[in-house]
């Protein structure tokens, strides 16, 4: 009986080591992973922020979306490899280690662009004989030296820094303008591209507008001024309302006045004033009186002494739905200038 028990153990021990060798398979680690991501936008596969788990050297996909206004910029670790670190959806390799993967976001260049035209006379005249002239502008919170605009005719223009009295008030944000003389075609394309300091295009900042060509709007009529106690009060007639086009004292106000005022011995624009709805708008004589995000520049009581013009202007906007954007027109007449003089700090009204 013992020599059978015994015989009985050592089979069930050759069963049991036969079968252990046979069910042996190799270990592989698992590591948790971590989502995070920066401002601007989130990972949306597999989602914010876990932890996950997953066997070391498995591919993870992984899926960011910016928000409107932002754009992805890369994936960051501290170990693992991404299949294309640049790229908003991409594989990641787990590492031997527990690990977090940050998707990173920045704000897109604010590269604001239009092309409009500058018409400067009477409304009695057609448009093309109104000294008409493409004013190409350009407002950005980048750093550049200029801006090249190929326009429809096949010509290339470099526009400049503008220094005009309105560039101020875009705050931490640069200006560019230039006007090309001559009508426009309607439909031309103009297409803007942002320069290096070395006149190469900066990568990503580019922009396009296409003049529409809507019916022009009159410059402001009978202007007239009255010196008062808080500073000039400018009044003018109203020009006629356009349909989606020129509506100012509308709740979304398509198109505004607008007012500025030159020193006529330098040339020099000291004040302006943007965005107003009807007439008539009072010149600030003390700069406590200016209304935030309108006036720029001086204030009548920091003016120097000298001889000035003040005109005023209607601008309007490109219908909603077309494939315009930002102005069409910018109309006066220089007939409705008015001059007057300033002389230890009095005020004449000519």
């Amino acid at each position: 009986m013992k020599k059978r028990i015994l015989s009985i153990s050592l089979a069930v021990m050759l069963v049991l080591s036969m079968g252990l060798i046979g069910c042996t398979a190799e270990y592989v680690p698992e590591h948790s992973l971590t989502i995070s991501s920066t401002e601007g936008g989130s990972v949306t596969n597999p989602g914010e922020p876990g932890p996950y788990t997953y066997d070391e050297g498995e591919g993870v996909n992984l899926v960011a979306k910016a928000w409107g206004g932002w754009h992805f910029v890369n994936w960051e670790a501290s170990a693992g490899t991404f299949g294309n670190s640049t790229a908003a959806q991409t594989t990641f390799t787990m590492p031997h280690q527990d690990v977090t993967v940050t998707a990173s976001f920045a704000k897109d260049p604010y590269f604001w662009t239009d092309a409009y035209v500058l018409l400067n006379g009477p409304a009695t005249l057609p448009p093309e004989e109104r000294n008409p002239c493409v004013i190409l502008y350009i407002r950005t919170d980048l750093v550049m030296d200029s801006v090249r605009v190929d326009l429809p005719d096949g010509r290339s223009i470099i526009v400049p820094r503008d220094t005009g009295v309105f560039s101020p008030s875009i705050t931490a944000m640069l200006a560019f303008s230039t006007c090309v003389s001559g009508m426009p075609m309607a439909g031309g394309e103009y297409i803007f591209t942002a320069l290096d300091e070395a006149g190469e295009p900066i990568p990503r900042v580019r922009n396009t507008d296409i003049w529409v060509g809507v019916e022009p709007p009159e410059p402001p009529t009978n202007v007239r001024a009255e010196l008062t106690e808080y500073g000039i009060l400018v009044s003018w007639d109203q020009s006629t309302i356009i349909p989606g086009s020129f509506e100012p004292a509308t709740y979304t106000q398509l198109g505004f006045y607008q007012l500025w005022i030159d020193r006529v011995e330098t040339g020099e624009s000291v004040y302006g004033v943007c965005c107003i709805s009807s007439s008539p708008y009072r010149v600030p004589r003390y700069k406590t009186y200016f209304v935030p995000g309108k006036d720029n520049g001086l204030s009548l009581s920091e003016m120097e002494d000298g001889t000035y013009f003040l005109a005023a202007c209607v601008h309007s906007v490109a219908p909603e739905g077309s494939l315009g954007k930002g102005f069409e027109y910018n109309s006066s007449d220089p007939s409705q200038t008015i001059i007057f003089t300033i002389q230890d700090g009095e005020i004449t009204i000519e």
